[in-house]
């Protein structure tokens, strides 16, 4: 282990130490100007806290956003649900059970004894009419 080095101590027979005037060849060394590293140290918190701060309000945008879009996505299930119902409500009423009955019972026709068919007229040219 090394022991610590000491300065010695002047003792106070020593004749620099008697006398009043300050001592000449001695100076307080000036201080290192430390300017640039304050100054980093400000720009980097304050770059931190806005990114903290825009990292943020993308977080609020697009919370907003998925809101709407989850809204939108809730519309348009409300809306193919109601189509889906108008579909049947068109696929029965074009069912022709429906129709004749709605024929026979509310318009009050009756049913033909039997079926004549008639052939389309036919015309010089070979064509239909």
């Amino acid at each position: 282990m090394v022991a610590p080095q000491h300065r010695p101590q002047p003792s106070p027979a020593d004749p620099a130490h008697q006398t009043d005037q300050p001592r000449q060849h001695l100076r307080a060394a000036p201080r290192p100007k430390r300017r640039l590293m304050p100054v980093l140290g400000w720009a980097a918190a304050i770059t931190v806290v806005v990114a903290l701060f825009a990292l943020a309000l993308l977080h609020a945008v697009i919370v907003d956003r998925q809101t709407t879009l989850d809204n939108l996505n809730q519309q348009i299930e409300d809306v193919r649900a109601v189509n889906d119902r108008l579909q049947l409500n068109v696929a029965r009423a074009e069912a022709p059970n429906r129709i004749v009955a709605e024929a026979l019972y509310r318009l009050g026709m009756v049913e033909p004894d039997g079926r004549t068919y008639l052939p389309p007229l036919e015309s010089d040219e070979g064509g239909a009419r």
